[in-house]
């Protein structure tokens, strides 16, 4: 009888390492998945699609790698992603780990509800975020966060005092990276009050950070912003002298909108130099405004180049007020974890 309970007990023993040893692989992935996304988050992407039965794990590891998958899908730009992760992330609020995450989540929400235009519920999700922020480094991004909702609401006056509020965390908790992203954004809010010197000063130190650090995707951003306030100022010089690396950094990195923004840019580079834009190029053109990655870029390039390009293209229109409506929003609206 007990020669029988140990025949019948090892294949139960080997099972359970196995199954054991498939759960710390799958854990060893998620956190080589996490560390890439400062460096390359296209990697983060590759790393996550290749682990298999997600829907299998533990609900804490299944909210990991959808989080993982939420971060790694804003610097590609690949919203569709991100707003299936934060859903599926939604499907497990009453998990312990949910709360836990509960800052990160209501952030990644906030992202996607901003991209999709649901302002009033970004900033809703940005501020029950910031309620449960845990440290500094949380309530320096939710505030970010906060002050580009407000820019998309036309409501300059309230960026600035946000991002004058960010500025203090980032000196306290002395964060490069951030001061860049930072740095980067009130360029655009200068860049939208026709500030174009401004925006250069800020875009060009915002660059500088990110080269210090060496962030792929920070260095791309603030490269084609200096080049875009390069060409509206008609310094081709300068222009020559930075389109060389942000070009071969731009088509390094799998994001469509940065892309189809240096499209523009060399097409205006062109276009200063005397050279002929045909239509071929033009219809290229219009194909690639409507990649662009938000509003706000697309606003820039048909006031500062649509005309001079000659090319027909359609601004960005006021947004208008709309709610998101998904059932578990109401939770979110309370914000009561």
């Amino acid at each position: 009888m007990l020669r029988l309970f140990v025949i019948c007990w090892f294949p139960l023993l080997g099972f359970q390492q196995a199954f054991a040893t498939e759960l710390s692989t799958f854990e060893n992935k998620l956190n080589e998945a996490e560390d890439y996304l400062v460096v390359n988050p296209a990697q983060s992407i590759i790393i996550l699609e290749n682990l298999d039965d997600i829907d299998k794990v533990s609900p804490e590891l299944f909210i990991r790698w959808h989080l993982i998958n939420a971060r790694a899908a804003v610097p590609t730009s690949q919203f569709d992603r991100l707003h299936q992760s934060v859903d599926a992330i939604f499907s497990q609020q009453q998990a312990p780990y949910f709360k836990k995450r509960i800052t990160s989540i209501m952030s990644a929400l906030g992202i996607w509800l901003r991209y999709a235009e649901y302002l009033d519920d970004a900033q809703l999700s940005f501020q029950c975020g910031y309620k449960y922020a845990e440290n500094d480094r949380q309530r320096l991004t939710l505030t970010n966060s906060m002050a580009l909702v407000a820019m998309a609401q036309n409501n300059n006056d309230e960026a600035r005092n946000l991002y004058a509020e960010s500025y203090n965390f980032t000196v306290r908790l002395n964060l490069p990276n951030v001061v860049a992203m930072i740095e980067s954004n009130l360029g655009y809010l200068a860049l939208d009050e026709n500030k174009i010197p401004e925006a250069e000063h800020y875009f060009r130190s915002a660059l500088s950070r990110y080269q210090i650090i060496d962030k792929r995707a920070g260095q791309i951003s603030a490269g084609l912003n200096l080049l875009m306030v390069f060409l509206i100022q008609d310094q081709t010089i300068n222009f020559e002298r930075l389109y060389g690396p942000t070009s071969t950094l731009t088509h390094a990195f799998p994001n469509e909108a940065k892309q189809a923004l240096l499209l523009w840019l060399e097409m205006r580079f062109k276009k200063l130099k005397g050279n002929y834009v045909s239509r071929k190029d033009i219809a290229k053109l219009q194909i690639a405004y409507q990649k662009l990655e938000s509003d706000q870029m697309k606003t820039f390039v048909h006031r500062y180049f649509a005309k001079k390009l000659e090319v027909p293209i359609v601004p960005p229109k006021k947004i208008p007020p709309k709610k998101f409506t998904r059932s578990w929003f109401e939770l979110v609206k309370k914000c009561q974890w």
